[in-house]
């Protein structure tokens, strides 16, 4: 359990980083959110966005598909951990 949580927090740092003097914070525009909200759901994307939206949705899908291979590299370990009992 406690190596469960030192790794997640681990990720969190690697994760979380200070904006450096060439970057700068801001707010997504209307069709940046529609993006991200249509990638988290899984809907396609809308060719009317803009390539800054198209960025946005690319970025989410290809993390959450990295997730999903790792989720499932992980459990066919296990399985194979816990056939080999």
């Amino acid at each position: 359990m406690r190596q469960d949580m030192m790794k997640d927090e681990g990720h969190r740092n690697r994760v979380e980083s200070k904006p450096s003097d060439n970057t700068r914070q801001r707010s997504l525009t209307y069709d940046e959110t529609k993006a991200a909200e249509a990638a988290f759901k899984g809907e396609p994307f809308n060719p009317a966005w803009s390539a800054a939206a198209a960025t946005v949705y690319a970025g989410i899908t290809e993390a959450i598909e990295k997730r999903m291979m790792t989720v499932t590299a992980e459990s066919e370990v296990a399985e194979e951990c816990l056939a080999g009992r």
